[in-house]
């Protein structure tokens, strides 16, 4: 089955004729080279999917039609965050990318103190991890948008979050008996450390608050891989 291109439109979508803005427009016929006629398809996020077609061609005025409904789903009944902690830039973006793929739906970027000196946030960044985000639900069908917030501190985070939390670990328990620990509803938080673990301090506190330690693998992850292997252990026993 050929692979139809989908836009994600922040917006309420209904059946009928739509302009699209510059953006959008470049989108699709300078990146995703469709043409006067060619299908696509768009959703708002919002668990909703509809089939389009593109009616006036044109790279910063193209309007398209929009008909019906192609899929609809309910949001999960579990919400699967993941703190990542912030590494060098194409390496944490590699994160996002993969992570929105695997299944998360907020990625809180995480300064920890062995955080490397230098990393952290910016407007700028918070756009691209935006952009990025989308991207990758466009490309792998998701129909509920995910989110990236701003950087936050790993004991902000702890004294702020209700549910259960989970810390990759690799002298943890495996995923089976972690799961079983785990309520079929509500938010579950996944925290993935910087190159140099967390500090004792800190897992101190996550273990106080009740964390439990997941092994995602037999061998030392870095960064990045921890949390997408997080996202897909925790969505895949659901």
């Amino acid at each position: 089955m050929a692979h139809i291109p989908r836009l994600y439109l922040p917006q309420r979508l209904a059946p009928g004729r739509l302009q699209l803005n510059a953006e959008q427009s470049r989108r699709l016929s300078a990146v995703m080279r469709l043409r006067t006629g060619d299908e696509f398809r768009l959703f708002s996020g919002n668990g909703h999917e509809w089939r389009a077609t593109v009616t006036v061609e044109g790279k910063t005025a193209l309007q398209c039609e929009v008909a019906e409904l192609t899929r609809q789903e309910p949001q999960p009944a579990r919400t699967l965050e993941i703190w990542c902690a912030l590494v060098r830039p194409s390496r944490f973006e590699w994160a996002i990318e993969k992570c929105v793929e695997a299944g998360a739906d907020v990625i809180r970027p995480l300064l920890a103190d062995f955080t490397a000196r230098g990393e952290g946030g910016s407007r700028h960044k918070q756009e691209r991890w935006h952009r990025i985000a989308i991207e990758a639900a466009e490309q792998s069908g998701r129909l509920w948008m995910p989110v990236v917030t701003e950087p936050a501190r790993f004991t902000g985070l702890l004294a702020r979050h209700h549910g259960p939390l989970v810390i990759g670990d690799q002298h943890g328990r495996n995923a089976m008996e972690v799961q079983r620990l785990l309520p079929p509803a509500g938010t579950v938080a996944a925290a993935i450390g910087p190159e140099g673990g967390f500090s004792p301090e800190e897992l101190a506190k996550a273990k106080a608050a009740g964390a439990l330690l997941l092994r995602l693998a037999p061998h030392i992850l870095r960064t990045e891989t921890a949390a997408v292997a997080a996202t897909a252990v925790l969505r895949a026993l659901e």
